[in-house]
């Protein structure tokens, strides 16, 4: 794959240089890897990390991904996202009259995962606006539904289905073939997950 992943990032989201990714190698980036100035794609926090991913729902199917960016990129959507996951108990506390450092929690349940989902959009044919995979972005956030996610991240979340809730767009200065774009997400259950549940 021609061209320089890491200053796309770079500009994209304000990575700093720290290391290299040992796991673009595996992932069919030899010969970028050789060329360290294509291929630092560095993270700024433990929480974030790179996964293939693909989102789908009936017959629809976007890939995420890096094995098939260096090989062949026109058969995915975008490169693999950064993604970031947070979570909370929902919590009832009652307090104890006239007794210090202790309390009851009366009722608790685990709120659903919110994900921070970003990444680029480049089109690395023809270097030209991304324009047809800009509009496929639109309607990825225009449909009001549950999307399906599958990757090894999610597995290990226990994450099958998602919906999002907002996108952002935005113009990468110096690269005319790449769009950053953010969504932020919901896990969710699928709605027959649901109804078997309340039985």
């Amino acid at each position: 794959m021609a061209g320089n992943l890491g200053d796309r990032f770079k500009m994209a989201f304000g990575f700093t240089t720290t290391k290299m990714s040992t796991v673009l190698a595996e992932k069919g980036f030899e010969a970028e890897v050789e060329q360290p100035q294509n291929s630092q794609i560095l993270l700024w926090d433990d929480k974030t990390k790179f996964d293939e991913v693909k989102l789908y729902r009936d017959k629809i199917e976007f890939d995420f991904a890096f094995r098939q960016v260096a090989e062949e990129y026109d058969t995915v959507f975008a490169t693999p996202p950064m993604l970031s996951f947070s979570r909370q108990k929902k919590l009832i506390i009652t307090s104890i009259d006239n007794v210090d450092d202790i309390e009851v929690v009366e009722r608790y349940n685990t709120s659903p995962y919110d994900i921070e989902w970003k990444g680029l959009l480049i089109d690395m044919i023809n270097h030209t606006f991304p324009a047809d995979r800009l509009k496929q972005l639109n309607e990825i956030f225009k449909f009001n539904g549950i999307w399906n996610v599958s990757s090894e991240i999610f597995d290990a979340l226990e994450i099958t289905a998602v919906y999002i809730q907002e996108v952002q767009i935005d113009f990468v200065e110096g690269f005319e073939d790449t769009i950053a774009y953010s969504f932020k997400m919901r896990a969710i259950k699928d709605l027959e997950y649901q109804l078997l549940t309340q039985k």
